[in-house]
């Protein structure tokens, strides 16, 4: 595995209760790699990716950035960090259009801005994501595959050096996911690291460059696309069940 990481998660264990929802969870990004984070529902992926971002605190293990422990930080110290993310279940303002939506992102980045240099940026992205003709609507008015592309534009808006994409592809139309794959490779080739959990295996499986496999909070599998695909454990635990 690559040493030049710019993420690092060092044996991750979380417990809600007795529940053991993660455990020894070990993970490296590479600067320049997608990776997919795949398993069936309760493997642990979301609460990897609440570790990672900052909003749950594992009960052992580290998570280190850039080369520094950033275990103790709070989500918002992460994000202007350079660590941003996406939810499953999209979480617009309603009531804003979506230049402002997409402003308030870059008021909570990696740099500070103003008023001007916010809008022009969050038209910039916008036009990067596809959403450029429908920028004065309000975000309750949008689709569901349009909502998921306000939630990416959100997200770039802080300026990641790491991008943590929950399900960006789930409950889109093939000709979307499609579209959305097309965003989340120039996103790559931009310079932005990128770890993806989805569902959707011809999607993450056709952008990833490695898949790490949780199952029952655990690495099952980890490897190439291919290497993983042909598992035998993963088939018997996930891939066999996806249709």
């Amino acid at each position: 595995m690559s040493e030049n990481y710019i993420l690092k998660a060092e044996k991750i264990s979380k417990l809600f209760g007795g529940l053991v929802a993660l455990k020894d969870v070990e993970l490296e990004l590479a600067q320049d790699e997608i990776l997919g984070l795949i398993g069936p529902n309760g493997a642990g992926k979301t609460t990897m990716f609440n570790v990672i971002a900052g909003a749950l605190k594992p009960n052992t293990g580290n998570i280190v950035f850039n080369g520094t422990d950033i275990t103790t930080k709070r989500p918002d110290q992460r994000c202007h960090l350079g660590i941003a993310r996406t939810f499953q279940i999209t979480k617009p303002f309603q009531n804003m259009n979506l230049i402002e939506n997409v402003m308030v992102g870059s008021y909570f980045g990696t740099k500070q801005t103003i008023v001007s240099k916010a809008r022009s940026k969050a038209e910039e992205i916008l036009e990067f994501v596809g959403l450029s003709n429908i920028k004065t609507f309000e975000a309750k008015s949008l689709s569901i595959g349009n909502l998921k592309k306000l939630e990416l534009a959100r997200a770039l808006a802080t300026d990641p050096k790491v991008l943590l994409l929950d399900e960006v592809i789930g409950g889109l139309t093939p000709a979307e996911g499609n579209e959305v794959v097309e965003i989340i490779k120039k996103i790559k080739e931009s310079g932005i690291a990128i770890i993806m959990i989805e569902h959707v295996m011809k999607a993450v499986m056709g952008v990833s460059d490695r898949i790490i496999v949780l199952n029952y909070g655990e690495v099952l599998a980890e490897g190439t696309p291919k290497e993983v695909s042909e598992n035998s454990l993963v088939i018997e635990a996930y891939l066999g069940g996806i249709k």
